[in-house]
């Protein structure tokens, strides 16, 4: 009889852990903590968090959640025709110059600034064509104009500049002048007592060098239309050298010079920065005071948590359930034991029975 009570209430007490404890982990972590939902919508107030476009609470294989929190994955502004957007060339550093006009006109309408800002964007590398100037100054007849030059190209709006070689687009004449300040030093040979040569020409000794003027600038190889000679000066006496006697004089006079810009272009790359626009909203005149122009499409992501007392009440109902159902056993086994013993007593002591009867 000891045996067997025992053997029932080992039975009895692990039929409880398992009933609990089984149980209980089912209920606790048989189903999703917290549930997700993502939607796209489309709204007119800027501030709309897109709560109306989820329920409060919802079921999910037979789970009720709850909705705790809503996070905004995704804004987009559309634009209707009666507004307009501009954005300013890229920029870097001040943004006084790139402020929007108040007022613009497009298509035929015109347009009121209702609202600006200022958004960071990121330039990537561009290859552009650039084109700058060199002035160059005092040009006359023998000088030469580079055809391919080292000239600095800037971007402005970005603050950046490149050292490159660009070849001449064109070159433009800006002035022409006569400069004074032409000179040049004359060596004649073969200085006789009578005479002395100037290349191919002689001149005779004693007459005013100016007289060869147009003969000296022939020497010179330079043309008379360019080049004038108002003073020709001995500056030294005769001297030998390499065994022929020699002597030097200057020249002075006037040359024909320009002022000649020269424009360099060409294909020029510039690296990738951090930059900035600034945007202006403009609103077509007449319809300023609408306040349903602009609609702002949006995807929301909403979080939805278990229910707590749903998760209680279920666990509750769960240890309820399960004990009704054990103490039903328990009361069954002790009615089997009681009507085990006296059958037990009666068979041991019928007399007493008997008597009893």
């Amino acid at each position: 009889m000891i045996r067997i009570y025992h053997l029932i209430k080992f039975n009895t007490a692990l039929l409880a852990i398992l009933v609990f404890t089984g149980g209980f982990f089912h209920v606790s972590f048989g189903s999703e903590r917290t549930v997700e939902i993502k939607k796209e919508f489309r709204t007119t107030n800027k501030e709309d968090e897109g709560s109306s476009h989820f329920e409060r609470t919802i079921e999910k294989n037979g789970i009720k959640y709850q909705l705790m929190s809503l996070q905004t994955d995704y804004e987009e502004i559309i634009y209707p025709d009666s507004v307009l957007t501009i954005d300013s060339p890229p920029f870097v550093g001040n943004p006084e110059g790139y402020i929007p006009q108040e007022t613009v006109e497009e298509g035929g309408k015109k347009y009121h600034l209702t609202a600006s800002e200022i958004l960071d964007i990121s330039m990537e590398e561009k290859t552009e064509y650039s084109e700058t100037s060199i002035l160059y100054r005092g040009v006359e007849y023998i000088d030469k104009i580079p055809e391919r030059a080292q000239v600095r190209v800037t971007d402005e709006d970005l603050n950046q500049e490149q050292i490159v070689e660009l070849p001449a687009v064109s070159h433009v004449e800006e002035s022409n002048y006569w400069d004074y300040g032409f000179t040049f030093p004359i060596t004649v040979s073969g200085y006789q007592e009578k005479s002395y040569l100037l290349g191919d020409t002689e001149i005779p000794n004693g007459v005013p060098l100016i007289d060869y003027a147009d003969a000296f600038l022939k020497y010179l190889n330079l043309p008379p239309d360019y080049y004038e000679i108002t003073s020709i000066a001995w500056t030294g006496e005769p001297e030998l050298q390499n065994g022929d006697l020699v002597r030097t004089a200057q020249a002075r006079g006037r040359k024909a010079v320009k002022n000649i810009r020269s424009i360099y272009g060409g294909e020029v790359t510039f690296p990738a920065v951090k930059a900035k626009v600034y945007r202006g909203t403009y609103v077509e005149e007449g319809v300023e005071n609408q306040t349903d122009l602009l609609l702002y499409k949006k995807i929301v992501t909403a979080v939805y948590e278990r229910q707590t007392r749903e998760e209680f009440s279920e666990i509750l109902r769960s240890i309820l359930t399960k004990t009704v159902l054990l103490t039903g056993f328990l009361i069954l086994l002790i009615m089997i034991l009681i009507l085990h013993k006296k059958k037990k007593r009666s068979k041991t002591n019928p007399a007493s029975d008997l008597n009893s009867g």
